[in-house]
């Protein structure tokens, strides 16, 4: 894992609350590397291999929705943001990660090649009686001058949990 200084924890923590504030969908799109990569342990199929899938799932999660609607405004109860321990610096399992292709430890050399950089980020809605908490592991790479999402390693996509909140820099 790439070294990870207390100025890009504190780039990529506002870069990270820009991109949800982000109103626009395709503007969103932006924010990504066009090679970026999806993985998603609870739901296996909502994978992807480049930023046009991810901002078509967007679209397709949010169709239907007023623009009132706090996902649409990019808006939650709460999101929390931390750099990565050591311990994980790793890519779910070979399981999870073959739908692009890439084994778990292809994913690792990857990253440790192009210096990913990765931040834990938990966010949580209330926008029904039980609400719901996603726990992500967001990786950046350096292009040029600016850094950009390279994967998305989504964990955790279910009721909250009562973790919400203690792990991280709570984002306004």
């Amino acid at each position: 894992m790439a070294p990870t200084t207390t100025e890009i924890t504190d780039h990529l923590k506002a870069q990270y609350a820009a991109y949800r504030k982000t109103t626009d969908i395709d503007a969103k799109g932006l924010f990504y590397a066009s090679d970026i990569i999806q993985i998603c342990g609870p739901l296996p199929s909502y994978w992807a291999t480049d930023a046009a899938t991810i901002v078509r799932y967007v679209r397709e999660a949010l169709e239907g929705q007023e623009e009132s609607d706090v996902n649409v405004k990019g808006e939650m109860d709460g999101c929390t943001i931390r750099p990565l321990t050591e311990d994980e610096f790793f890519f779910e399992s070979d399981e999870v990660t073959a739908p692009t292709e890439f084994t778990a430890a292809q994913l690792k050399q990857r990253a440790e090649a192009e210096g990913w950089v990765g931040m834990r980020v938990d966010l949580w809605v209330s926008a029904d009686k039980d609400g719901m908490l996603v726990k992500v592991k967001y990786w950046w790479k350096k292009q040029g001058d600016e850094w950009i999402q390279a994967l998305h390693d989504i964990m955790y996509m279910g009721p909250r949990d009562g973790t919400e909140g203690t792990d991280g820099e709570i984002l306004s």
